[in-house]
């Protein structure tokens, strides 16, 4: 593999300081106590098991990590976004859906045994107190970091703290200048929507980072900006993007869609809900893009395919990810907490964009590697679709399920890459993408079914 496939699949880890890092999910609801049931006889075989190991084991062996174990063991035999949350992990996940978490607000990576600051948050308790991109964190409190070898959440667990009390790190800037700075811990906002522009007159670019319970007003809010400023024509940027809230992307959709339409439909063995368009939106009649790569998934998949079925615009990039379960958390009497997946979401067209996952967790996790080793993140997918279902956008346009989204236009990971952090660069994306839409934009339904 050449160094430039090495850049695609193989990113530093970069974490806000006092998260963790949320898998794909989508939600109808939050969060639920674990319902109660009476004890049946496996249940009871079960902690007999456990009490004897406990009493009779010759090594010594903690019984909550048997419990534990046993969890993961039964929610590995089914789909790969049924997860187990441990309870010291709850609280970040939690944070990041609500949309604000406890934390200094910075954002870092690990070089090398390193921990380098890579931007301190507008709005959070780091801004302005003399932390900088580019410093080197040697020690937190007492504890030294620097050449410690330590994970990730090793690094978070020392960062994160109750609301207002210390933190004290000692750091080295980039002009080998060290520095001591006392910060104090506390909650703030971790916005969703972010890098709104007009690179050319008209035309608007912002970018969603997942959509948690504060997305719908931010985009609002950036979109009567951008309106302002004369927008014509506006670009929304999912890539990256691992979803969050249906709720939030339903409401954002229907910002955008006129009349009333189906955005989305969830069935599971319980129950049905619908969502729907219903109002007069901020953005009805402007011309439109979604961009999207591999790594946009769930109520990314969800704005992205509603627009493309409802033919409100067009989708840019490349194949998203294909997840089309929708999960529900349950919080467990040890205040640890399981994401089950309760339904599967079907988009207007009728179509569920959920890529299989009967080969097992590897497999379906490796199943974006496994695209990068056929070319498709340098080239549109070439697999044959006689054999897949075909579905109807709005014009009668055929889309197909079970795969993800596929984009109208096709663009390489060579020509339109990652999301960069250079506000330069955003800018000359949203122009080439600008440029898409409105010279490049397809005229019939056989210019799309090529890509």
């Amino acid at each position: 593999m050449n160094n430039a496939g090495h850049s695609l699949v193989q990113k530093l880890p970069l974490l806000l300081a006092g998260t963790l890092v949320l898998g794909m999910f989508l939600g109808t609801k939050f969060s639920k106590h674990f319902p109660s049931s009476p004890s049946s006889q496996a249940h009871a075989s079960l902690d007999q098991l456990i009490q004897l190991i406990d009493r009779e084991y010759a090594d010594s062996i903690q019984t909550e990590t048997l419990y534990q174990n046993g969890i993961e063991g039964i929610i590995s035999q089914l789909d790969p976004h049924t997860v187990y949350i441990p309870k010291e992990e709850l609280p970040r996940t939690n944070e990041e859906l609500e949309g604000h978490f406890y934390g200094i607000g910075i954002q870092f990576f690990v070089y090398q045994d390193t921990v380098i600051i890579s931007s301190v948050l507008k709005d959070g308790p780091a801004f302005g107190k003399g932390l900088f991109a580019g410093d080197k964190v040697i020690q937190i409190d007492d504890s030294l970091i620097a050449g410690q070898s330590l994970d990730d959440e090793a690094i978070i667990q020392r960062i994160r703290g109750k609301q207002n009390t210390q933190i004290k790190l000692v750091v080295i800037h980039p002009d080998g200048q060290k520095a001591n700075i006392q910060l104090t811990r506390n909650t703030f906002p971790l916005h969703s929507v972010h890098a709104v522009m007009m690179p050319e007159p008209g035309t608007g670019y912002l970018a969603i980072r997942m959509f948690s319970e504060n997305t719908h007003a931010e985009f609002c809010e950036a979109l009567s900006t951008l309106k302002k400023s004369g927008l014509k024509r506006l670009i929304i940027d999912v890539r990256d993007n691992p979803g969050g809230y249906m709720t939030a992307v339903a409401d954002i959709v229907d910002e955008l869609v006129a009349g009333e339409h189906i955005v989305v439909k969830t069935k599971g063995k319980n129950a049905e809900e619908v969502l729907k368009t219903s109002k007069i939106g901020l953005f009805e009649q402007g011309e439109l893009a979604i961009l999207i790569n591999e790594n946009a998934a769930s109520a990314s998949e969800i704005l992205a395919g509603s627009i493309q079925d409802l033919d409100r615009g067009i989708v840019i990039g490349r194949r998203s990810y294909g997840k089309g379960l929708v999960q529900e958390q349950f919080e467990l009497p040890d205040e640890s907490a399981i994401r089950i997946t309760v339904a599967r979401y079907y988009l207007p067209s009728g179509r569920c964009i959920q890529k299989p996952y009967q080969q097992g967790r590897n497999a379906y996790h490796e199943e974006l590697m496994e695209r990068f080793e056929k070319g498709e993140y340098m080239h549109a997918d070439t697999e044959n679709t006689a054999s897949k279902k075909q579905y109807f956008t709005l014009k009668k346009r055929v889309v197909y399920g079970d795969e993800g989204i596929r984009p109208d236009i096709f663009v390489g990971a060579d020509t339109l890459r990652m999301r960069s952090k250079s506000p330069l660069l955003q800018s000359r994306i949203a122009e080439r993408i600008a440029f898409l839409l409105v010279v490049s934009k397809p005229r019939s339904t056989e210019s799309l079914s090529k890509y």
